[in-house]
């Protein structure tokens, strides 16, 4: 039996969508490996790399941390199931709604915004159980 199920689960979900992030980033430089996959007749702005390049830095910035904070939590702290999962979906929603606001379009604040109230939300929510674990 898994006694760390929502580690596990978010760590391997998490690296799927890591490597979503980094082929685009190849594919967006014009990655000769991505030529032989995908056709790319058209120039791709420089700003739209740019953001893409800031989506998949965010994305890697933020997830270790989560992953460590949640593993803390899943092997120490007493907490229900569905409880955790909650949080987890909140963080979750917060960094796709960021990486999917950098990544596909030029400017979408709400995307932005509640991703990233989210991604905080999530990360000190689980500081403070941890912090309360311990009285």
């Amino acid at each position: 039996m898994n006694d760390i199920p929502l580690t596990t689960f978010f760590a391997a979900f998490f690296t799927i969508i890591y490597l979503f992030l980094s082929f685009r980033i190849g594919y967006l430089r014009g990655s000769p490996v991505m030529k032989l996959i995908f056709k790319m007749d058209k120039k791709i702005p420089d700003l739209k790399l740019q953001r893409n390049i800031r989506a998949h830095g965010n994305f890697s910035e933020y997830i270790p941390l989560f992953l460590i904070l949640l593993i803390l939590i899943e092997t120490t702290v007493e907490m229900t199931f569905n409880y955790l999962l909650t949080i987890c979906m909140i963080f979750l929603y917060g960094r796709l709604a960021h990486a999917i606001c950098f990544a596909f379009f030029d400017y979408n604040p709400f995307l932005r915004i509640s991703g990233m109230i989210c991604t905080y939300f999530s990360i000190l929510l689980f500081a403070i159980i941890l912090f309360f674990s311990l009285i």
